[in-house]
């Protein structure tokens, strides 16, 4: 049972499969559905800042109708090689010692594969020099004499950089120079880190115990360089590729021997398959030769017999005769991987990533790149133990519901036993209530005839006490205002509110101890005077005439305002304040 069928509904049915060659940008959106695949939208960016071309790509099929998700890329930045190991993969390693193994292994072949990418491979690859130009200039650097100058000349340019020494000789112009720069940025990287990705293939034939496994490897800060482009556009950049060598997922699974050959610009890409696996690869990229020399080149690399099939797999930008300049220069049947069923947009290339990322057919041909490595075995996933979690949840709970019926049945003959019983203690109960209710009855009418006597002496009180408190409090106020207010303040208004309830507790100042007390009364007073000294003194004044009743002076706020007549003045407003400790308030908020 393959454990990866059974959970591929973790993986998005949307895919952005993007390609790039350092100088442009191209993008699909494959969707699937089972094993079928299909192109939704398709982009395409000529840039050679790939931060931009990112930007525009996504806008482009995002405008186009795509949600946005998930996303691979290849990019010949990727190394894809293939290694022996003495590890069976029957009996892998541990994830960190393999890791080790393959980087021991791939990383001195990704030095000398990052060398492709030197300033004057490019300028040749896009057609800016020629191959004679590239090799003088680099006579000049080495102090070399040649057709371009004496030695003398040589001489003087032998410490200059290719380009600028490509620019110096009229060779090419200073926009070709930084286009190739801008490119080679996304080709290549400084950091001496990298990730890898693997892939079990055969046995090696005549060695015993040594092992072919499949690697694609990249420097690391190159790849998390492309992971934040395509995060800032909020699409997840799941894995690199190889920008050659992925269309190998597509052949059919059989017992027999195959021969593809992958074709792109200026490089080509032979790969022999055994039986469905990787027996033998050849690369060859000589910007001098056209796509048909390479495809031979690559093909005779590797020396395969006569009567093997032969596929050919080619990037969508090369000429249409390639399957025909290939057929007859091998006099052989050569069949192309055909993608038209699916888009005339897309390589084989980005069908094969696709494959191996969506786990289909063919998986085990191609090998991606994550940041971080590949992912460990199923059952070391966490989502893989998380679905076992909950079918060992679901098993638990199906065991429970059978034992919970079980339960119920002996439940249930017991109920018919104790119902019965039931019977004769409900008759008594009802006899109870019976006299339970009466009970209440008189309890009722004796709490009424209690709440009646309570408001009866509540009124009595109100009326023989708390109208004299009342009447003789606010005489006292107005007596007050009337004797301490001086002839520079006038007295606008004063209203009263939260009369005779409990509204604050008085505030704490501070080094002094929590002063419980509650505001019983609250006057709010606004007044204006005609200067900030008497508003100052009318304050004063209040608070020491307030205090034999007390009561207290709070929250008063003087500022500059316009008085009667539209004079210049200060406004002046406070409340006046009584205080009481809650001991000596009944429960209604009055006084004992």
């Amino acid at each position: 049972m393959n454990l990866n069928n059974i959970l591929r509904f973790g993986k998005s049915t949307e895919l952005l499969v993007c390609e790039t060659d350092g100088f442009s940008l191209r993008g699909s959106v494959l969707s699937r559905a089972g094993s079928t695949i299909t192109a939704s939208y398709h982009a395409n960016v000529q840039t050679t800042d790939m931060a931009e071309a990112v930007v525009e790509l996504v806008g482009q099929l995002k405008a186009s109708g795509w949600q946005g998700g998930h996303a691979v890329l290849l990019s010949p930045a990727v190394l894809s090689t293939l290694i022996e190991l003495p590890v069976n993969p029957k009996k892998p390693r541990p994830l960190n010692q393999m890791m080790e193994l393959v980087r021991w292994e791939a990383e001195p072949l990704l030095i000398q594969h990052t060398t492709r990418w030197s300033v004057g491979h490019l300028l040749v690859g896009q057609g800016y020099i020629t191959a004679d130009q590239a090799e003088a200039i680099i006579d000049l650097q080495q102090g070399k004499a040649n057709e371009a100058g004496g030695l003398n000349l040589a001489e003087k340019f032998s410490s200059r950089r290719f380009g600028d020494l490509a620019e110096e000789l009229g060779y090419i112009r200073r926009s070709q120079l930084n286009a190739c720069l801008a490119g080679q940025e996304w080709l290549k990287s400084d950091d001496e880190l990298i990730e890898c990705g693997w892939s079990p293939q055969a046995e090696v034939a005549d060695v015993p115990g040594m092992f072919n496994w499949l690697v694609s490897c990249v420097n690391q800060g190159l790849l998390q360089r492309w992971i934040d482009v395509f995060a800032k556009q909020g699409v997840v950049l799941e894995a690199m590729y190889p920008l050659i060598g992925c269309s190998a997922s597509l052949i059919t699974d059989n017992k027999t021997n195959d021969v593809l050959i992958e074709v792109s610009r200026q490089m080509a890409f032979a790969t022999t398959i055994n039986a469905g696996k990787i027996t033998a690869q050849q690369w060859y990229g000589n910007n001098d030769k056209e796509p048909y020399a390479a495809a031979l080149e690559s093909y005779h690399g590797l020396n395969p017999p006569l009567d093997i099939p032969v596929w050919l797999a080619s990037s969508v930008t090369l000429p249409n005769n390639l399957l025909a300049e290939v057929n007859d220069a091998l006099e052989a049947d050569v069949v192309a991987l055909d993608m038209s069923p699916i888009s005339d947009t897309v390589s084989a290339g980005m069908v094969g990533a696709a494959h191996q990322f969506w786990q289909l057919s063919g998986k085990d041909r191609c090998a991606g790149v994550r940041l971080g490595g590949p992912l460990p075995p199923p059952l070391q996933r966490l989502e893989i133990r998380a679905v076992m979690l909950v079918a060992t949840l679901m098993l638990l709970i199906a065991i429970s519901e059978v034992w919970l019926m079980m339960e119920r049945t002996l439940v249930e003959k017991d109920k018919a036993v104790i119902d019965a019983r039931w019977q004769t203690i409900d008759t008594s109960i009802k006899q109870m209530n019976t006299k339970i209710a009466e009970i209440d009855k008189l309890k009722k009418e004796v709490a009424e005839r209690e709440l009646a006597q309570v408001r009866m002496n509540a009124l009595v009180t109100f009326y023989n006490q708390a109208i004299p408190e009342r009447k003789s409090l606010i005489k006292g106020i107005l007596g007050i205002m009337q004797s301490a207010t001086p002839n520079e303040v006038i007295i606008n208004s004063i209203d009263e509110l939260g009369k005779r309830v409990p509204v604050r507790a008085a505030p704490v100042t501070p080094n002094s101890q929590i002063d419980k007390r509650v505001e019983v009364e609250n006057f709010n007073v606004e007044a204006w005077a005609l200067t900030e000294i008497s508003a100052q003194r009318f304050l004063q004044i209040m608070e020491e005439a307030l205090e034999p009743w007390g009561m207290e002076v709070r929250d008063s706020v003087v500022q500059t305002g316009v008085g009667p007549l539209n004079l210049n003045g200060f406004t002046v407003g406070f409340r006046m304040v009584k205080l009481l400790e809650p001991e000596s308030l009944t429960s209604n908020g009055n006084t004992k």
